[in-house]
């Protein structure tokens, strides 16, 4: 039995505590593609979870590397940190193409679920956070942690010298960030303000905000109401 089939089976039989956050109504079928062997599978999500070998009607297709699968399936990387990017146009370790986008908001949705449990190893579900488990997006380097109907959250690793959000985007939900490890200036609207460890900084709506670390920061960032995609 080929690596993909194997892996994700082991990751369906310890996502059992967790099933009822991942089933779907709607069937979604996600099929993964290791690009370096050609090894294909398809993960079915409906009121119960299974695995194929090779393609079956997938609504979407992931595509990565065997070596990427294989760090995720043994927890020296994060799922969300590899397939998460700034725009859509963004390239990372694991790639997706949306085959039935009758489906768009199901599959999105579906992907949130796995993101936040599936694809951690282990019956109990427990990421680390750490800097070399992390990606990189929006300047600086995330691991999500919940994404999920009206509220998404994530850990951010900001080098010093660094700037979390240094493209200046403005966004349409409240926003807070939690900061647990180092300080920085924060840039929010017309306003500069120094933030340090031990602070929350509550982000306006519809406001331009950027914090640029002054030393290597930590930080949990939060958002609410907010869109599916």
């Amino acid at each position: 039995m080929c690596i993909l089939v194997e892996g994700l089976r082991k990751l369906v039989e310890d996502s059992e505590y967790y099933s009822d956050h991942i089933q779907r109504e709607t069937p979604i079928n996600i099929e993964f593609h290791l690009t370096d062997t050609d090894e294909k599978a398809t993960l079915t999500i409906s009121k119960t979870l299974s695995v194929n070998q090779d393609s079956h009607t997938p609504d979407i297709k992931l595509t990565m590397k065997k070596e990427t699968f294989n760090k995720i399936i043994s927890g020296e990387s994060d799922f969300g940190s590899m397939i998460g990017r700034s725009k859509m146009s963004d390239k990372r370790p694991i790639d997706m193409e949306f085959i039935n986008r009758d489906k768009t908001k199901q599959i999105m949705s579906t992907l949130y679920a796995l993101m936040n449990h599936f694809f951690t190893p282990g019956r109990l579900k427990v990421k680390k956070l750490d800097k070399k488990f992390a990606g990189y997006a929006h300047g600086a380097h995330p691991i999500p942690l919940v994404y999920w109907d009206d509220v998404r959250s994530a850990y951010y690793h900001i080098d010093e010298g660094e700037t979390l959000n240094n493209a200046g985007e403005k966004d349409p939900y409240p926003q807070v960030l939690v900061l647990i490890k180092g300080r920085g200036a924060a840039h929010i609207g017309e306003k500069r303000i120094e933030v340090s460890a031990g602070e929350a900084v509550y982000i306006p709506v519809n406001t331009i905000h950027k914090i640029t670390a002054e030393e290597d920061m930590e930080l949990i960032w939060i958002a609410w109401k907010t869109p599916l995609f």
